[in-house]
């Protein structure tokens, strides 16, 4: 199990909301994840490795080998330990309750005060109704203890004594001499927290989130907010040395008193960090990784060979977000569902002819139909019957021009993929592309229409240039390659390009010759009737749910002209 997957999977488990409903974002260049929110609820921003060279990646700012068994371990049980205490805070703390307090003076002491408090409540929940998440948890608060600088190197006292009490929560553990008077503050903070557990009642926490500001803001002024490297961040932090990765001997001695600040049976214990030696399951995720990686780098490297004479300044694959793609589906599915119906299947009431009631669409048959409004039901043929076979490039434009647009990029990306994956039966005969300076490759001819796919537009978003000619270029190179009979070239802008000198004339230079070689364009205008001026078959839509009506009809002009 992949990362994506496996935050989905826990996600699902322990909180039993709708994947719309809480966010997952994984990120190749954080150094700490973190825990945010949008108008639906919690956005989870998780830290996944991002590569290097051929077998190091960089993780959490660790520079890690993919060949050394230990290094994988190190990933996955730091990635699954910040899966599982992001997700129970977004499944159980309101932290709206602390809206109640007085105003802090000191805001980082006082995120502290209430990130403390909420952590404590949920180490007594792993304790009671998660106890298969204590071992990655342990080894986490193990790992994250042994890179941590000992407290005497720590300059600012109030640092220090936040720092201890993190590590008194988790390890039972401090690194370093505290003064006598810190020493009495961590030891009468952590009875408060040990009275602390699911059942509390929203005024102790209250109650105890501000005596813990009021005995740290006695210190030093505080300008960052210590937390352990699996938690939720709350700004910089440079309390972890990263230049060495401690031994793996040295981090098992670490893992078992780890363990036994969650429970004290030391055979359980020896049990879970026998688990963790084993190492099995993070092989074969760190495996599966690599895996898609290898896939997508492949698929990346072929358009990087396409675009070595374009103007773009990079190529890649947007960011996945599932979430956004429910949401933007939801918001659309009305628009959809109305165009989907006339294509479904329908019954032959006469029987006489080779049609059926069920088999592929004839696509020029179904478009005749919708654009009479007949009642027909003859447009499906036998698998053996249909000769004609269509392929599509979906190009978007995804630069800052279109950002006012009502309703975002990926809106419109997902309208017209429902709609190919509705019309072309074979799901690697359409390509889904957007650019701005940037090339996207947002599902390639060699994928199918999977979730994975739909969480790339779910991430599209507007910023950057118009390099529109380069992405027709791209997107039609892609097409030429295709066996297919009919070759289409969808573009969705507002056909004003921008970036570089003489880019309309490029633009106009570049379809003439595509239409040379038979592919065949469809323009679709975002509020702008400029796509006329280039493109014979096109539409202008205000919004996504105008995009699926007028682009059939559209669609339906191209076919028979």
């Amino acid at each position: 199990m992949e990362f994506h997957d496996f935050v989905w999977t826990v996600l699902h488990q322990v909180t039993s909301k709708e994947p719309k409903e809480t966010r997952i974002l994984i990120h190749e260049d954080l150094s700490f994840p973190y825990l945010g929110r949008d108008r639906y609820g919690y956005v989870l921003h998780l830290v996944k490795p991002r590569k290097l060279k051929k077998n190091i990646v960089s993780f959490q700012g660790l520079h890690l080998n993919l060949r050394n068994p230990y290094h994988k371990k190190i990933i996955w049980h730091l990635f699954k330990a910040s899966t599982y205490h992001l997700t129970l805070h977004a499944a159980f703390s309101d932290l709206s309750i602390y809206r109640k307090l007085p105003q802090f003076q000191n805001l980082n002491i006082g995120t502290y005060a209430v990130s403390l408090v909420e952590d404590a409540i949920l180490k007594s929940r792993l304790e009671r109704a998660h106890p298969v998440f204590i071992p990655d948890i342990a080894f986490a608060n193990a790992f994250s203890y042994a890179l941590l600088k000992p407290i005497p190197e720590i300059p600012n006292d109030a640092w220090k004594i936040m720092i201890a009490l993190l590590f008194k929560l988790n390890m039972e553990k401090i690194k370093g001499e505290l003064s006598e008077e810190m020493k009495k503050d961590v030891k009468e903070i952590s009875g408060w927290l040990e009275g602390l557990d699911v059942e509390a009642e929203n005024s102790t926490k209250l109650e105890i989130a501000h005596r813990i500001y009021e005995k740290i803001v006695n210190y030093d002024e505080v300008f960052e907010v210590p937390s352990l490297l699996y938690t939720e961040s709350h700004g910089r932090n440079r309390l972890f040395y990263k230049e060495t990765v401690p031994e793996e001997d040295e981090l098992e001695k670490l893992l078992l008193h780890a363990l036994a600040a969650f429970h004290k049976d030391i055979e359980t214990s020896k049990i879970e960090v026998q688990s963790i030696r084993d190492g099995g399951e993070a092989f074969r995720a760190i495996r599966t990784w690599e895996e898609l990686e290898a896939s997508k780098q492949k698929i990346l490297n072929h358009y990087l060979d396409l675009g070595k004479n374009t103007q773009f300044e990079d190529f890649a694959f947007p960011r996945e977000d599932y979430a956004q793609y429910l949401r933007q589906r939801k918001l659309l599915s009305s628009s959809i569902r109305r165009i989907m119906h006339k294509l479904r299947l329908l019954k032959n009431v006469t029987g006489e002819d080779f049609r059926q009631e069920s088999g592929f669409i004839d696509l020029q048959e179904a478009i005749q139909v919708i654009a009479s409004k007949s009642q027909r039901t003859d447009i499906f043929v036998r698998e053996e019957l249909q000769t004609r076979e269509d392929t599509w490039s979906i190009l978007i434009d995804a630069s800052h021009s279109l950002s006012l647009f009502k309703g975002e990029v990926s809106g419109v990306a997902l309208c017209l993929a429902e709609v190919a994956k509705t019309l072309i039966l074979n799901q690697n005969s359409w390509g889904i592309y957007a650019f701005n300076n940037k090339f996207y490759i947002v599902k390639d001819f060699s994928e199918t229409y999977t979730n994975r796919v739909r969480a790339r537009i779910g991430g599209l978003t507007h910023n950057g240039l118009t390099y529109m000619p380069d992405a027709i270029k791209l997107a039609s190179q892609a097409l030429m390659k295709r066996l297919e009979e009919a070759k289409v070239l969808v573009i969705v802008s507002d056909f004003f390009p921008a970036g570089y000198e003489n880019v309309e004339d490029d633009l106009r230079e570049t379809l003439k010759k595509i239409e040379r070689t038979g592919i065949g364009v469809i323009g679709i205008g975002i509020r702008s009737r400029a796509v006329k001026k280039y493109i014979r078959a096109n539409c202008v839509v205000e919004t996504p749910y105008e995009l699926m009506k007028k682009f059939t009809k559209a669609f339906i002009e191209f076919s028979s002209s």
